[in-house]
C-alpha cells in the first residue's frame, strides 16, 4: 500500500463526511443521535491524530459539538491528515505506531492499519447516522 491510495481514501472520507454533515442540517426534529454518531467520526480521528503527533492528553472521543464546531472540526482535520499523509515514506507506511490508549496501556499498531482502520471506522459511523 502507497501513501498516494490513502491519501485517496482520506479524500474520499472527507467527501463522505461532508455529505453527512450536510444531511444532519436537513433533519428537523431531535438529531442528538445522528450527531453524537458524527461527533465520534471526528473524536476518533482528533485521537488518532494526536498518537501520531506522540501528543500525550487525548482528545474526548465522543465530544459535543454544535454542526458549525463540527464543520470547523472537520476541515481542520483534514488539513492535519492531509499533512500527515504527505509526509509518509513507503519505510513510514510499513512501520509501527506505538501509543497509549486511553487507559493508559501501552501499544504498537501497524501504520497502515490503522490508517484503514481510520477509513473504516468513519464509514461504519455514517451508516450509523444515515439510520439514525
Amino acid at each position: 500500500m502507497d501513501a498516494s491510495f490513502l491519501q485517496g481514501l482520506f479524500e474520499y472520507d472527507y467527501w463522505a463526511n461532508l455529505r453527512a454533515l450536510e444531511s444532519l442540517q436537513t433533519v428537523s426534529g431531535d438529531a442528538e443521535r445522528p450527531r453524537k454518531f458524527f461527533n465520534h467520526i471526528l473524536g476518533a480521528q482528533r485521537i488518532w491524530l494526536h498518537r501520531f503527533n506522540s501528543e500525550t492528553l487525548a482528545p474526548e472521543p465522543w465530544p459535543a459539538l454544535r454542526l458549525e464546531e463540527a464543520r470547523a472540526a472537520l476541515d481542520e482535520l483534514h488539513g492535519q491528515w492531509n499533512t500527515l499523509l504527505a509526509a509518509m515514506t513507503p519505510e513510514k507506511l510499513a512501520g509501527e505506531l506505538p501509543y497509549k490508549n486511553s487507559k493508559g496501556q501501552e501499544f504498537k499498531a501497524p501504520i497502515e492499519a490503522v490508517l484503514m482502520h481510520l477509513v473504516m471506522h468513519s464509514v461504519y459511523h455514517r451508516g450509523q447516522v444515515a439510520s439514525a
